[in-house]
């Protein structure tokens, strides 16, 4: 634990299954804000949040200030309130009911927002929290009622033949891309499934509801009661308001206000029955050929395929399209007979099917979610991957 600025910050070190509870109340009764850092981040990043972090004026205000760079580049630096976090909380619970006598498994450091809300959750409606590694089997999630899963997650635990355990009542389904088959998938098995669609800036959730069989890949769920969700006709950008929204973002040596509504940068929309579907990131998206490519499209197109546990696509400049899809994918098992490419012919259109697919690397595939940012800098580089 480190004091900055006067005692404005107080860095803290975090790291999935670790209980980091006490040191954030302190620094809270002390009026700061909690800058929780993950143990394995890199020290130049480290040094460079911290830096900036030191030449900040500000108010004093309890809170959290978590790094985020959305889908890549450099980190941004979030504030939340105590108030926006508590926010976000007991609008949840109205859809996913949670408080004493629950126990939500975490497996996410509080460096990332969906890690810091499980623990806010228990703070403010009761509950347990156990901590542990991320789950590989059922057998891992025995006596938790909740839990916070991404696609590659899930699927692995669907690979285990085991019984979903009775405890179970939610599982929340998050953190980008997750294909429909993958999500009937787990319904067929008994899993209490609900999709989700938050962001750091919005104290995670904003859209949340439960899934059911042939539920569209896109479906992110119902606004939280009291949470604005609309979508700009022209963009189709995705725009949030309402009380779980951040205080604001650090740049420079000061605080900036977040503009109400909130721009997500995420492309999506509300149907019939004013539930969101998210279609992808506008900044992960690109041209080729004249033709707009949501690389979320393709990766929910992979996942679908029976071997396939996670997806990652990223767009590689082309002297004759100016942009082409290459993917890279983390096997469950072997395909047989066709190719991968010759698998997504059929599910879609010809300028969508990557040209060139391959093998993630075991860096990547340790992670809760693939960095698209960090594969595109490594094929920049001219790094060579095993191709499938």
């Amino acid at each position: 634990m480190s004091a900055l600025a006067g005692g404005l910050f107080v860095v803290i070190e975090v790291e999935p299954g670790v209980d980091p509870r006490a040191e954030f109340e302190r620094a809270w009764e002390n009026g700061a804000r909690v800058v929780p850092l993950a143990r394995s981040l890199p020290a130049a990043a480290r040094a460079s949040i911290v830096a900036q972090l030191g030449r900040v004026c500000c108010e004093p205000a309890a809170g959290v200030v978590l790094p985020t760079s959305g889908s890549g580049g450099t980190p941004r630096l979030v504030d939340l309130s105590i108030d926006a976090m508590r926010a976000s909380a007991e609008l949840g619970a109205r859809v996913i009911p949670f408080g004493e006598g629950d126990v939500w498994h975490s497996s996410l450091a509080p460096s990332h927002v969906g890690g810091m809300m499980i623990l806010m959750r228990a703070r403010f409606l009761g509950g347990a929290v156990r901590f542990g590694a991320q789950p590989r089997a059922w057998r891992d999630l025995e006596g938790s009622t909740h839990v916070s899963l991404v696609a590659a997650q899930l699927a692995r635990l669907l690979e285990d033949e085991a019984p979903v355990p009775s405890s179970l009542r939610a599982v929340m389904l998050g953190g980008g891309p997750s294909p429909q088959t993958l999500r009937d998938a787990a319904i067929a098995r008994g899993v209490p499934l609900f999709a989700t669609y938050g962001l750091t800036e919005t104290s995670s959730q904003v859209a949340t509801g439960a899934l059911a069989h042939g539920d569209a890949a896109t479906l992110a769920g119902a606004p939280l009661p009291g949470v604005s969700i609309a979508v700009d006709a022209v963009t189709g950008e995705i725009l949030v308001d309402g009380p779980t929204l951040a205080r604001g973002e650090f740049a420079g040596d000061a605080l900036v206000p977040l503009a109400r509504p909130f721009a997500t940068r995420d492309a999506g929309f509300l149907d019939e029955r004013g539930r969101l579907h998210v279609v992808g990131r506008l900044d992960a998206m690109f041209i080729s050929g004249g033709k707009n490519i949501h690389p979320e499209e393709i990766e929910r197109a992979l996942c679908a395929l029976p071997f396939v546990r996670a997806a990652c696509v990223v767009g590689v400049p082309d002297a004759k399209w100016g942009m082409r899809p290459v993917a890279f994918v983390d096997l469950a098992a072997a395909p047989r007979g066709r190719s991968i490419r010759e698998s997504l012919f059929e599910t879609l259109e010809r300028h969508l099917v990557p040209d060139a697919i391959h093998a993630m690397p075991a860096d990547e595939a340790a992670r809760m979610k693939p960095s698209r940012a960090a594969l595109s800098a490594r094929l920049a580089s001219g790094e060579r991957f095993d191709a499938l």
